[in-house]
């Protein structure tokens, strides 16, 4: 867990809040969505890995891809701890899936 908390020091906690509630816009709140309650923290790992864009009727909000910047071990800790703070039950996604899913990315 170390790894994921300083790793969460990145500016994802500013829009989403500690709590996983954004204040910035309900696009961006963590806390019940769909990517953080799945077990195998797959959506969470590729958000982390390529970023997102969203667009929302008065807006758009953006995550910046941390892939080059973070290890798959850190990639990894980052999507456990973000499923078990926010979500229903914390995932346990390895650096193995994650690697995997670095490639698809690629492709």
């Amino acid at each position: 867990m170390p790894a994921a908390r300083w790793s969460l020091k990145a500016p994802a906690p500013v829009a989403n809040g500690w709590t996983g509630v954004s204040s910035v816009s309900p696009l961006a709140t963590l806390t019940g969505s769909r990517a953080v309650n799945d077990p195998g923290a797959t959506n969470v790992a590729q958000i982390v890995i390529s970023g997102t864009k969203r667009h929302g009727s008065e807006s758009l909000l953006s995550m910046p891809a941390f892939g080059d910047a973070y290890s798959d071990d850190e990639i990894a800790a980052v999507a456990n701890y973000v499923t078990a703070r926010f979500g229903a039950q914390g995932s346990r996604i390895t650096a193995e899936q994650v690697a995997t899913l670095r490639k698809q990315a690629v492709e």
